[in-house]
């Protein structure tokens, strides 16, 4: 009995320590808002059944509504997540006019203060939001830098690459199986 007992115990620690593991493929992200290095605030949240990432500021709000939304959890101190910046430099650079957009939020709690010049050297020319305290990365459930989500124009994750990407042409190829050429 105390033997079933601790059995039922562990495979229920499991299920659970699984159930909140990481945002899955096929899943609705989560609405959120985030306060860009700009000084602007991103909200992401579906809009009539499509994603809606509106940029407001003191001017007024600008609504866009990609077909490819690249979320990249990262940190300065973090190698893996330079390089692959790097990459995501080149995605932007070929596919912003094709549909899509890159937000990379940021999870270095000193914020602005390491993220500002690391921006400015690296020319970053996409988005970047600030988490210093993980909110955003605790709904998303991550549990390692860098960690990708590639959303669908439904809000839907088509991909999830925790970890480095092998490349570039990794990331190129999951725009490409998302309809974006």
């Amino acid at each position: 009995m105390a033997r079933t007992l601790f059995i039922a115990g562990i495979i229920a620690l499991f299920v659970i320590t699984f159930a909140f593991a990481i945002l899955k493929e096929g899943k609705p992200i989560p609405s959120f808002q985030a306060t860009l290095l700009d000084g602007k605030v991103a909200v992401v949240k579906m809009d009539g059944g499509k994603l809606s990432v509106q940029v407001k500021d003191k001017k007024g709000n600008k609504i866009l509504k990609p077909k490819v939304l690249v979320l990249d959890f990262w940190a300065t101190w973090c190698p893996p997540c330079q390089v692959t910046s790097k990459w995501l430099n080149q995605l932007h650079h070929k596919y912003r006019e094709k549909g899509v957009l890159i937000l990379a939020i940021s999870v270095d709690e000193d914020g602005r203060a390491s993220v500002e010049p690391f921006v400015k050297e690296e020319k970053t020319p996409y988005m970047v939001a600030l988490d210093p305290k993980a909110e955003i990365a605790n709904r998303f459930k991550v549990e390692g830098l860098p960690t990708l989500y590639f959303v669908n124009g439904k809000g839907i994750i088509a991909r999830v690459i925790e970890g480095m990407p092998s490349g570039y042409k990794e990331l190129e190829g999951v725009v490409h199986s998302m309809g974006v050429r």
